[in-house]
């Protein structure tokens, strides 16, 4: 009897030992990720050599996996070739329960520890409510406002948290459980980044809105992460894109752009650029007509539009000849000071053209209706650009001088016809 006695104790012993802190083991702490980085490879997590995590998509969240508190090494690599991008040592609260948030560029990914605590008296809501904090995540948004509305119409209403940084988490902020548009914005703007469709906030919960970047630069994604062992995490894609138009039609009177029979863009003249307006990503038809005589579609051209991308819609060749084409625009930032510059070639009948910048070669041989890549360059207010025939032989034209600012995406298109061939430079960004 003595000796199941001390069996006994020995076993609530151990169980006592194995429970601290809600459920974990002791010296024991719990994690999950968030891969933020647009267009990187599927992502590892190691943990002291251990992988945790593997395939870590875009807007993706893992579940959780326990290991041992205290200072770990923590590894990210690209799950298909296992190169590193990022190799830190991390300190983990004995039973706590955490969020790793990647985030960052794939040439520079950086790493952020979410405390996921939902027991503290300072993290609980009160009764009916539910808390919710920003995380900034997205490299090309900058700092952002988060609105938390009934409705999408932000015109008279403050934000409800401000100013977040890449990097910063914000404190929370508490309000009744019901159904609410999230909506980010440019900080200090009504600017809108993102805006989602009405999600039901749950009482009692806790909820970090994770700002994401986009393939396009200037809007945002989202990820709406519930805090705590059975939160899950729920990418929230940008339900917008963003167009623009140029005219490049040099016998057209001014031109309206639309979009499945919508007027977007009115009365923009030859060699004339828009803004950018937002359209619903999705399948659509792009449409042209003379501003003189509406109702009357000239050329169209389907096109998908992707959540958060940027579009330029170029209206090309003679008028008699119309015709629609779309360019993907690059608007993320470039490398900080330094701006981003592509070429286009909208000239009627061209064969192919060179373009120098500063007299040195850049792209050769550019088709016709076609947009070059991205090249990055210095600051200046003294560039010159020039289009030449192919191989240089003949100067097209030539815009000087040409400036190109710090932090600002730029086209220089190519316009006109053979006998009076024209730059126009735009900024996108």
């Amino acid at each position: 009897m003595r000796k199941l006695w001390w069996v006994a104790l020995a076993a609530l012993a151990v169980l006592v030992s194995a429970c601290h802190n809600g459920g974990h083991s002791q010296n024991s702490t719990d994690m999950r990720a968030v891969n933020a980085v647009i267009n990187s490879d599927p992502l590892d997590v190691l943990v002291a050599g251990d992988v945790k995590f593997t395939g870590l998509t875009y807007g993706s969240t893992s579940a959780f996996a326990n290991f041992s508190s205290g200072g770990q090494e923590v590894t990210v690599r690209s799950t298909p070739t296992h190169a590193i991008f990022f190799d830190k040592s991390l300190n983990f609260g004995d039973g706590a329960t955490s969020t790793l948030v990647i985030f960052g560029s794939t040439s520079s990914i950086s790493a952020l520890q979410l405390a996921d605590d939902i027991t503290s008296p300072d993290t609980v809501p009160a009764a009916g409510n539910f808390k919710i904090r920003v995380v900034g995540a997205s490299t090309d948004s900058g700092p952002v406002d988060l609105y938390v509305t009934p409705g999408t119409d932000l015109s008279n209403v403050p934000a409800t948290l401000g100013g977040v940084v890449l990097g910063a988490v914000s404190p929370y902020a508490e309000t009744t459980a019901a159904t609410y548009v999230l909506s980010l914005t440019i900080a200090g703007t009504k600017d809108l980044l993102f805006q989602s469709a009405p999600l039901s906030l749950s009482a009692g919960a806790i909820y970090s809105v994770i700002v994401l970047p986009s393939g396009g630069g200037k809007l945002s994604n989202a990820l709406l992460l519930q805090q705590g062992q059975s939160g899950t995490g729920t990418l929230l894609s940008n339900p917008n894109g963003r167009v623009k138009a140029v005219n490049a039609i040099p016998d057209s009177t001014p031109l309206n752009f639309l979009a499945d029979n919508t007027p977007l863009l009115s009365n923009v003249p030859f060699a004339g650029a828009s803004d950018y307006v937002p359209l619903a990503s999705g399948s659509h038809t792009l449409q042209l007509e003379a501003s003189n005589v509406p109702g009357s579609v000239i050329t169209s051209l389907p096109v998908q539009v992707n959540p958060a991308r940027d579009y330029t819609m170029v209206a090309v060749n003679s008028l008699a000849q119309a015709e629609l084409i779309a360019f993907t625009d690059d608007n993320t930032a470039p490398p900080v000071g330094f701006a981003k510059l592509r070429f286009a070639n909208a000239l009627v009948g061209s064969a192919g053209t060179d373009v120098l910048v500063n007299f040195a070669t850049q792209t050769t041989n550019l088709a016709y209706k076609s947009a070059s890549s991205y090249y990055t360059f210095a600051p200046s207010t003294t560039y010159t650009i020039t289009f030449t025939s192919p191989g240089g032989v003949s100067i097209l034209a030539t815009l000087s001088p040409a400036e190109l600012d710090a932090a600002g995406v730029y086209t220089a298109y190519l316009l006109g016809t053979p006998s009076s061939p024209q730059i126009r430079l735009v900024r996108d960004r």
